[in-house]
């Protein structure tokens, strides 16, 4: 009989099929009847948000769970001060941009992409949002655990690079 793994805080490779939505009930992601989402992740590392991590531990594989995930250990608070108002002289490219969509920008120099919302626009001037569109939100996730493992050497490398030495070996410095 084969021990039933759970999560632990390191290292574990876990599968989850989940649904996520909003204190109103507006789903984000996944949906009960149409199909639930699929997350792969390792522990440890920072891959999803901390406050989803931080409570799928200690969970093994078959569990469902309902969590919940505040703003601080999600997506942030809401922050008023990313709201940010530009002339068309300053950020010529406002003027193609249409009210209420969702603008992704990708800076090639730098390698960074980022996304806003496009709040307002007026004759001479648009109003961008630069916050996350989930910034302030309190999550619900609908959590079934498909897998749990320990990751794998492969895996491990991927995620810490520095410690495998060029042919996968750990360093010894």
């Amino acid at each position: 009989m084969r021990c039933k793994l759970t999560i632990q805080s390191e290292n574990s490779y876990v599968i989850l099929k989940y649904m996520v939505s909003l204190e109103n009930g507006e789903i984000v992601k996944g949906h009960p009847e149409e199909g639930l989402a699929h997350m792969e992740f390792v522990t440890g590392y920072n891959q999803v948000i901390p406050g989803l991590e931080r409570r799928v531990i200690g969970l093994s594989q078959g569990d469902e769970v309902e969590i919940t995930v505040n703003p601080d250990e999600g997506f942030g608070p809401y922050d008023p001060g990313l709201i940010q108002e530009k002339t068309f002289t300053e950020f010529p490219e406002g003027v193609n941009l249409e009210e209420g969509r969702w603008v992704r920008a990708i800076n090639p120099q730098h390698r960074v992409t980022f996304g806003y919302l496009v709040l307002e626009k007026k004759t001479d001037r648009i109003v961008l949002d630069y916050n996350h569109p989930l910034a302030g939100k309190a999550l619900i996730y609908q959590v079934k655990v498909e897998m749990v493992r320990e990751a794998n050497q492969d895996e491990l490398e991927i995620l810490r690079p520095c410690e495998f030495g060029e042919a996968g070996v750990p360093s010894t410095e």
